[in-house]
């Protein structure tokens, strides 16, 4: 077992620190339960749907499932190689079913596309990638784009010149299309995946163009009129690692690098080519190497950073789509770690709530899967942590015992995990002496975390029942 993030002892003197907004962490993944998600949850109802690119039965990613408030978490899938390893995406739905793809296995090793209900029944490979068969493609970072019963995606490596290409194929695994293959002067190495209007594809890939520092571009969806929109040359941006976001005739995405700090940008541009626009450097202080894509909600983008920030372990941001009122809404602090730090991947917006996850960090330092309400941001600055004193007792216990706050001035909350990362309690302390009952949960370890009613973290431990 690895070791355990949280102080071992019954009684926690507190860590002082600030935060800028109100987080939760929903899930801790421990190996076992799926480990270092590189790519997004998303959201249907009350689930969010996601992978993990390592962890799991075989340690080569799972698919999993979960309330959005943090229960009922389940693995759907374990990737075993044969069908499936590594995903780097993001899952794709329609309806009950989940479509994706994954970096490595399948029957050439190369990766492969596949489809599974939601409720983890009816997987179905539709495609193996296979480096060696020149158009079909190999190796794909991204996720898949739907239309119809059409998906569009792209690989890393392969093609007819080994520089990755765009493809489209059935959602049942049939009419399988090589519609661009990459070659270096009209981009190499796409990371991200396209998006759809109309008829037209837009994408970007992580370098070839005319400066090999990546490229923006457009494609009709049989394949013609393709169009180099873009040519990143490091002063506006280079290395774009995400996906576009598009609203209207405005295409907005970051790249991990170039810019006037060298630590990547966020930018417009219309979706003919012309109006481009650098919305904002960033500078390690604001952020730094962003991997993921932004998400638009009104007038307003929100984007992560995997590193930089007030604690450099990246941060969670917004900025208006005109470029101004950019806010640092949450730095990843790699001295407390617990809410995860390295977010490599893009947030999904539920209402007022931000979910995404994080590489690293957590109990178990696997990464998290977190939650933010964005209507928490606005008018918080920095939220002072209170300090004092907490016991627990008796320690081991039945499942009854007692806690006690010395010197915490306000109502607070504790929340249990259990060594899955799953909640098991949450439950408000009204007082300096409350008891707890939880005689009717399994014996084992248990891990808690306490804070205030605004978010601050009070303190953290753990406990035994037996």
């Amino acid at each position: 077992m690895k070791k355990l993030l949280f102080l071992c002892c019954s009684i926690l003197i507190l860590a002082t620190g600030t935060v800028k907004a109100q987080i939760r962490n929903l899930l801790n993944f421990n190996d076992t339960n799926g480990a270092s998600p590189y790519g997004d949850v998303i959201i249907s109802g009350n689930k969010l749907f996601g992978m993990t690119y390592s962890g799991g039965e075989y340690n080569y990613g799972v698919i999993f499932s979960m309330d959005t408030d943090g229960n009922r978490y389940k693995v759907l899938l374990n990737f075993n190689d044969t069908n499936g390893q590594n995903p780097y995406g993001t899952l794709t739905l329609s309806g009950n079913v989940l479509y994706g793809m994954t970096y490595y296995g399948g029957a050439w090793g190369n990766g492969l596309v596949f489809s599974i209900d939601t409720n983890g029944s009816g997987y179905k490979d539709l495609l193996d990638f296979h480096i060696n068969s020149g158009s079909a493609g190999a190796d794909p970072v991204g996720s898949l784009t739907l239309s119809g019963n059409v998906l569009f995606g792209m690989t890393y490596f392969g093609g007819g010149f080994g520089d990755g290409l765009l493809f489209s194929i059935n959602t049942n695994g049939s009419r399988y299309k090589d519609i661009l293959d990459f070659n270096g002067a009209n981009g190499e190495y796409p990371y991200g995946n396209v998006i759809l209007s109309g008829s037209r594809l837009y994408g970007m890939t992580l370098n070839g163009g005319a400066h090999s520092n990546g490229l923006i571009f457009s494609i009709d969806t049989n394949g013609s009129a393709y169009k180099d929109l873009l040519d990143f040359n490091s002063a506006n941006g280079k290395y774009p690692h995400g996906s576009l976001c598009l609203s209207g005739k405005q295409l907005f995405g970051m790249t991990i690098a170039g810019g006037t700090d060298s630590e990547g940008v966020v930018f417009s541009i219309d979706t003919n080519g012309s109006m481009y626009k650098v919305l904002l450097n960033f500078n390690a202080s604001n952020g730094q190497t962003p991997y993921g894509s932004l998400i638009l909600s009104g007038k307003v983008l929100y984007g992560m950073t995997s590193t930089g920030g007030a604690n450099t372990g990246g941060n969670i941001f917004s900025i208006d789509t005109s470029g101004s009122g950019y806010k640092d809404m949450y730095d990843c602090d790699i001295t407390q770690i617990m809410n995860g730090v390295y977010p490599y991947g893009s947030l999904c917006l539920s209402g007022n709530s931000l979910y995404g996850m994080t590489t690293q960090g957590g109990l178990w330092a696997e990464g998290v899967i977190f939650k933010m309400d964005t209507n928490t941001v606005a008018g918080i600055n920095e939220l002072s942590v209170n300090s004092g004193v907490i016991a627990l007792f008796p320690n081991p216990n039945n499942g009854n015992f007692t806690l006690y706050l010395q010197g915490i001035s306000g109502k607070s909350l504790i929340t249990v995990y259990n060594l899955l990362g799953e909640q098991v309690l949450q439950t408000s302390l009204n007082s300096t002496t409350t008891q707890i009952d939880m005689s009717n949960k399994a014996e084992g370890l248990y891990l808690y975390r306490i804070v205030t009613i605004k978010g601050e973290l009070i303190g953290e431990g753990k406990f035994v029942i037996q």
